[in-house]
């Protein structure tokens, strides 16, 4: 290989490696049949993984919304057993790509840029949150969302509460009475802190609920078909409520 080659060969791995460094992280896009532009949503998985935001998707779209599915776990090689990196190792690059996910979604000329919303679900449900409280998206709604992200008796960690101000957008939080993950001894007093800001919290607390109510045939969580479609029509009526 001569001089000019060796260049030659140097600038496309250059090119290759800076086209790859500024691609978002992994995601997928569903549309509704129909012509668009559409409102969009972008919907964020559980420490479980990218598959347990799946089985939601449909939904959303046969709702009339574009759905973007990121995977911020497989990048940084998160899973459920090391799922607290999440929050603090990783916290700084998950919040650029979720980012960097919202600006390719309102680039996207089958999207209504200015009615961008998240949903989350338990680990979701904090992301949703930092970018309704930085107001990235017009609203959000935290599924059984992480308000505590942190292990041990007390809230050490003041994430995501600290996402939020008076300027935040509005979130929604449904959670379970009996949620055994994400106790609402703790998500309440997340929940004050937050109203102490002044930021637009919407709450509601269904009776006799846990975890992950949307999960049918999990060997540790039990479906709730009630507070499931309850859930998710809260959730469709609150980004109503808040398009441009």
């Amino acid at each position: 290989m001569n001089v000019t080659q060796k260049l030659l060969f140097t600038l496309v791995i250059l090119i290759t490696s800076h086209t790859s460094a500024a691609e978002p992280i992994y995601h997928e896009t569903y549309y509704p049949a129909e012509s668009g532009p559409f409102p969009a949503v972008v919907a964020l998985h559980s420490s479980g993984g990218y598959e347990t935001v799946k089985h939601m998707i449909q939904r959303y779209v046969d709702d009339g919304f574009v759905v973007y599915a990121p995977n911020f776990f497989k990048k940084h090689g998160l899973f459920l057993q090391n799922r607290m990196k999440t929050f603090d190792e990783f916290r700084p690059q998950i919040e650029k790509e979720l980012s960097e996910i919202v600006t390719v979604m309102k680039s996207d000329p089958q999207i209504q840029s200015n009615n961008v919303f998240a949903v989350g679900f338990s680990n979701g449900g904090y992301w949703a949150s930092y970018l309704a409280a930085t107001s990235q998206v017009n609203a959000a709604a935290s599924h059984y969302g992480v308000w505590k992200a942190n292990f041990g008796r007390k809230i050490t960690n003041d994430y995501p509460m600290k996402y939020f101000s008076g300027s935040s957008n509005p979130v929604l939080a449904l959670h379970g009475e009996d949620d055994h993950i994400q106790r609402l001894k703790h998500a309440r007093v997340a929940w004050e802190t937050i109203e102490e800001t002044g930021a637009p919290l919407e709450i509601h607390v269904y009776p006799d609920a846990d975890h992950a109510w949307d999960r049918q045939n999990h060997r540790k969580f039990i479906y709730n078909r009630n507070v499931d479609q309850d859930a998710h029509k809260r959730t469709v009526d609150f980004f109503k409520a808040h398009m441009n």
